[in-house]
């Protein structure tokens, strides 16, 4: 579960929405933000982060604490970083992934909101 953590951020990173989406099984369901509908299935995946991903410039996804584990959960911290333009915004992010038997997320949870962002340097 941690390669896989560790490789969606990877993806994320070098803007690879294939890359990011095979982390995924193909029914896998994405509530991003948490309080949202989910996007079910690979191709709302890609359609999702492919849009994500167009509405900044650069996306740098960097896990901010430890990876924890428990049964075929995994939760995590990390910070978002878009840049847009010369705009730079930080938000803050806990994830939380179920994983099927093939090690592939299921299930994932992201639990941010936008009054939460925050101009960087």
């Amino acid at each position: 579960m941690k390669t896989t953590v560790n490789r969606y951020v990877e993806r994320h990173c070098a803007g690879d929405i294939e890359g990011i989406v095979d982390n995924f099984s193909a029914t896998a369901s994405v509530w991003d933000p948490a309080d949202t509908a989910p996007h079910v299935g690979r191709e709302a995946l890609l359609a999702f982060f492919a849009g994500t991903h167009q509405m900044a410039d650069k996306l740098i996804l960097t896990i901010t604490g430890p990876i924890r584990c428990a049964g075929n959960q995994a939760a995590f911290p990390m910070t978002a970083e878009s840049h847009i333009g010369e705009m730079k915004l930080g938000v803050d992010i806990i994830d939380v992934m179920s994983f099927d038997d093939d090690g592939r997320i299921a299930e994932m949870r992201a639990y941010w909101s936008m009054a939460d962002a925050r101009p960087l340097d």
